[in-house]
């Protein structure tokens, strides 16, 4: 899935059961948070989310922030 975040927003606080997350920053910059921590997130870079747990992504740049994220199901 593409997404884009405009400056300022953000994907709230989700948890994905039965599956992970990995998100690819194509363009623009922002920061995962997650298990109380942040990572910092520019074009290239890759944030992964392992299954059953809780994440967000936060567009804190001042450009658009675009993402593919793969959610592969498991099991």
């Amino acid at each position: 899935m593409r997404g884009r975040l405009e400056p300022g927003c953000s994907i709230g606080l989700h948890t994905h059961e039965g599956s992970s997350e990995i998100v690819y920053v194509l363009s623009g910059t922002g920061k995962a948070l997650y298990g109380g921590g942040e990572e910092r997130l520019a074009p290239g870079d890759c944030h992964y989310c392992p299954e059953g747990h809780a994440h967000s992504l936060v567009n804190d740049g001042t450009q658009t922030l675009e993402f593919f994220a793969v959610v592969p199901q498991h099991g």
